[in-house]
């Protein structure tokens, strides 16, 4: 009877899972209004009419934002010129 072939450390590390990545916290609607520089009212009325960033709802009343989302919300906001196209 053959031995099977033995893996190497290599092809092992290959098929194992990948660690988990390390979340940042989430941001509360307050921290994230700081962060962006509005008033927690504005977040709620962007959140009403879906001009805000992503957030993420947890339950009924707990609403949080990522730190990615709130970088991707700004970034796409970037503008050279006050000239409308």
């Amino acid at each position: 009877m053959a031995d099977k072939p033995r893996r190497t450390d290599q092809a092992a590390a290959a098929t194992a899972p990948a660690a988990p990545t390390e979340l940042r916290p989430l941001l509360t609607a307050i921290q994230a209004a700081e962060r962006l520089g509005v008033p927690p009212s504005v977040l709620e009325r962007w959140r009403g009419t879906g001009e805000g960033p992503v957030y993420i709802k947890l339950s009924g009343k707990y609403v949080r934002y990522s730190h990615d989302d709130l970088d991707a919300f700004v970034m796409a906001r970037r503008c050279q010129s006050t000239a409308q196209a």
